[in-house]
């Protein structure tokens, strides 16, 4: 199903990665694919292994010359004639760091990096090993776009948190968006976190699933009732205004 999130990575006082996923980004979707990579402290740490020697933003000629490269792929899918299957994409095939269906899997492509090195001519396990490289695209400012980014989760590697949003709200001092985009622009609400060591110990991502959900709604409890209380309060001041002779108001008519 169709629903556009962020999966993003804060290390090192910095975010590190910002994935813009399309597809399956409820708590039940993607948000259970990352509890299950979190729930194994080896990938955590291969994970900071592949973030600090694999990983590169590519220029703007770059990320031109990847869609150069994956539309010439797609271009001779069709030339063949064969069937048609959006995991067979050159974006997916070629750069999966950089597809929109990649969503939480970034985070096992760059775990992974750390244990496969590269030859110089490119083949895996040359006699000149070099780094893997995988390109990322950093898309944090659809987090500003809270009408589509309906999911967020933020994997704070430096807190050992892993971090819940959903819908939108304003920005406030503290918020973990605060500082993305304009001063005025909306930022995914919070709705919880976990610990890793509370993953850890998770029998289930239902377990995690069902949390989410039950925070989820409280959260939408209390919205509801503060405008309740927000239309009481305008409801008490036009009857105040109205006692104190305000045009309009029940004891003084519109001239």
């Amino acid at each position: 199903m169709g629903t556009r999130h962020l999966i993003c990575i804060f290390w090192k006082g910095k975010w590190v990665i910002a994935q813009y996923g399309q597809f399956d980004g409820y708590p039940d979707g993607q948000g259970a694919k990352i509890v299950k990579f979190l729930a194994v402290a080896r990938n955590i740490d291969n994970l900071k292994a592949g973030l600090e020697h694999h990983i590169y933003q590519p220029t703007t000629d770059e990320i031109d010359a990847i869609w150069a490269e994956c539309e010439a792929w797609d271009e001779d899918r069709e030339a063949q004639g064969l069937m048609y299957d959006r995991r067979m994409f050159g974006i997916n095939q070629l750069y999966p760091s950089m597809a929109r269906e990649t969503s939480a899997g970034i985070l096992g492509i760059i775990a992974r990096a750390s244990q496969t090195e590269q030859g110089e001519d490119g083949a895996e396990g040359g006699a000149e090993k070099k780094p893997k490289k995988i390109p990322v695209h950093l898309e944090l400012e659809f987090a500003n776009n809270t009408l589509f980014c309906e999911w967020a989760y933020v994997i704070d590697l430096d807190k050992e948190v892993l971090e819940v949003y959903g819908g939108g709200e304003r920005k406030h001092d503290g918020h973990r968006f605060k500082d993305v985009g304009a001063e005025g622009d909306p930022v995914p609400a919070f709705i919880c976190s976990f610990d890793f060591s509370e993953i850890y110990l998770m029998k289930s991502d239902k377990e995690f699933v069902e949390k989410v959900k039950k925070a989820s709604d409280e959260r939408a409890g209390v919205e509801e009732g503060s405008d309740e209380e927000e239309v009481l309060d305008l409801g008490e001041k036009e009857d105040e205004e109205g006692e104190d002779g305000v045009e309009g108001s029940a004891k003084g008519s519109s001239p």
